[in-house]
């Protein structure tokens, strides 16, 4: 029994047997090529190959993106377009590793915004994520709930209130105006 749930020899090998992108430890490589070759991975092979990019000195993945583009809510809309949500992609740096050893990192993009980590970084904002969901879902729910008493105002009466407030603002800087002139004399 583990987290409160129990191990049956036939969830064992099921879970023995799930993709993990090394060969299982008791497979042989012939074993493991077969098992792989039937496996289908959510990534391109761009996307799970690492290539030299020499502008970055590094080796680099294409990145798997969202199809979901860039949510800022004041975005550039040509940027936006362009900017997927979420990305995600493997950097390996080994410029040198005799002397500066070797790095392997998973750039995390959020729009604009990238967080470089190391792979068990990573792991951790994927399981922050997985326990975030429930809970995304549950704001969205609500959210949802919440707009069935949503409406459009009244075009006339926002730029009435907008010509009173102009006033307001008018009168209380024409007050500020006149004490400052009234100190003076």
């Amino acid at each position: 029994m583990t987290n409160g749930t129990s191990t049956t020899p036939t969830s064992a090998i099921s879970t023995a047997l799930e993709p993990t992108g090394h060969p299982h430890p008791l497979l042989t490589d012939t074993e493991a090529r077969e098992h792989t070759a039937h496996t289908e991975s959510p990534l391109t092979p761009e996307q799970a190959t690492l290539v030299l990019d020499d502008g970055l000195g590094a080796w680099v993945t294409e990145p798997t993106e969202t199809e979901l583009r860039d949510l800022d809510s004041d975005p550039d809309p040509d940027l936006a377009a362009n900017v997927p949500w979420l990305a995600a992609r493997v950097i390996l740096n080994d410029y040198r590793p005799q002397a500066y050893g070797r790095q392997t990192k998973v750039w995390l993009d959020y729009g604009t915004t990238t967080a470089e980590l190391l792979p068990a970084q990573a792991r951790e904002a994927l399981e922050a994520m997985r326990a975030f969901l429930p809970r995304l879902e549950a704001v969205v729910e609500l959210a949802e709930q919440t707009a069935a008493g949503d409406f459009e105002g009244d075009p006339e009466i926002a730029r009435l209130d907008r010509e009173a407030e102009k006033r307001r603002i008018r009168a209380i800087d024409d007050a500020r105006l006149k004490a400052i002139l009234e100190g003076l004399q």
